[in-house]
């Protein structure tokens, strides 16, 4: 059924579509502007200057800014790439907050690694922009625009704080991400690990309650009664149900989400349903993260990525998370999105 009305309805998404179209039109530039501010103390005459040669643009993840998730940030990052290989610039990415990336993924065809002694922050030389994200249609459009723009200004460094998506439904998204990023030898083996039970071939099915059920920090989330979550995770069951059933019949499916509540019920209710196990948080909201949670969110992303297919399923009031769509496209797998 399609929703007309309400939060979740044809009329009111269309018009927040609008909205959107036009605060990309006449806000974005200068609210972008504003905001590399934020990181100017940072930068001063009496830094080193830059040893580079060639203009480096370097995709700053630093805890200095809000990032988003690991899917965000790592969509900021292929798409600043994407930009810099056409233009001809050198690339590299600066991750260390809440954890090193390079813990987890290491360089594939491209040598990203940069060291802090290596950043520069003499204004001379150095300065930082930043590309947010409203996730309108047109928004990419206006994006590339912008990262264009601000590679060409540059000077010798551009630190760039970004969760930028310009290449939403396309398969160079997945080509450039292999390109860059390659699991390491610890996320292989666990990889490996997980696939082992799953080796007959499996679906995942994806569920983000945004703190529905009282068990995920999330600064959008909102509370709901007992009885609601109850009716809540039952209908999400229902749902994963229905469509094993209809979709993929025989296959195991592999569950993930922010909920580790609804990961235990669904699996207790359903024999075909395995999930990751351990805990989720938004790296967002965390100075600092075990190595456990930043594996676990590394298994999900590759194990989405490596079946035969992928859905996110999404109940009213749920998120519509780029997590397992952004985990599909590495691949290319199909990816189907179900509001119920």
């Amino acid at each position: 059924m399609i929703l007309i009305t309400g939060k979740e309805g044809l009329l009111h998404r269309s018009g927040k579509e609008i909205q959107n179209v036009f605060q990309n039109l006449f806000k974005q530039r200068g609210k972008w502007r504003r905001k590399a501010l934020e990181v100017a103390p940072y930068y001063s005459a009496d830094a080193p200057r830059a040893a580079n040669a060639k203009k480096l643009i370097v995709c700053m993840y630093d805890g200095r800014m809000d990032h988003g998730g690991i899917a965000d940030r790592l969509r900021g990052v292929v798409s600043s790439y994407d930009v810099c290989k056409q233009l001809g610039y050198d690339f590299r990415i600066f991750f260390n907050h809440p954890f090193r990336l390079e813990d987890y993924l290491e360089p594939a065809q491209v040598d990203w690694r940069i060291t802090e002694a290596e950043l520069c922050y003499n204004p001379e030389d150095a300065e930082a922009m930043f590309c947010g994200s409203n996730g309108t249609l047109v928004e990419p459009f206006f994006q590339r625009l912008w990262f264009k723009k601000r590679f060409r200004e540059a000077h010798r460094q551009l630190h760039v704080y970004t969760n930028a998506l310009l290449l939403p439904r396309s398969r160079r998204y997945g080509e450039l991400f292999r390109e860059l990023f390659k699991p390491s030898e610890r996320l292989e083996q666990a990889l490996a690990r997980y696939s082992q039970p799953l080796k007959g071939g499996y679906v995942t099915m994806s569920l983000r309650f945004i703190g529905l059920l009282d068990d995920f920090k999330e600064r959008d989330g909102r509370h709901i009664a007992p009885e609601e979550q109850q009716r809540l995770m039952d209908r999400c069951v229902d749902k994963i149900r229905e469509l094993h059933a209809s979709e993929a019949p025989g296959k195991l499916v592999l569950l993930t989400s922010d909920s580790t509540r609804f990961l235990n019920y669904a699996a207790g209710c359903l024999d075909f349903v395995r999930f990751i196990p351990g805990d989720v948080v938004h790296i967002d909201y965390a100075d600092k993260t075990s190595d456990d949670i930043n594996m676990k969110l590394f298994v999900d992303m590759f194990m989405i990525s490596r079946a035969e297919r992928a859905f996110l399923l999404q109940a009213q009031g749920m998120y519509n998370s780029g997590f397992p769509r952004r985990a599909a496209q590495i691949t290319g797998i199909p990816f189907t999105h179900i509001r119920f």
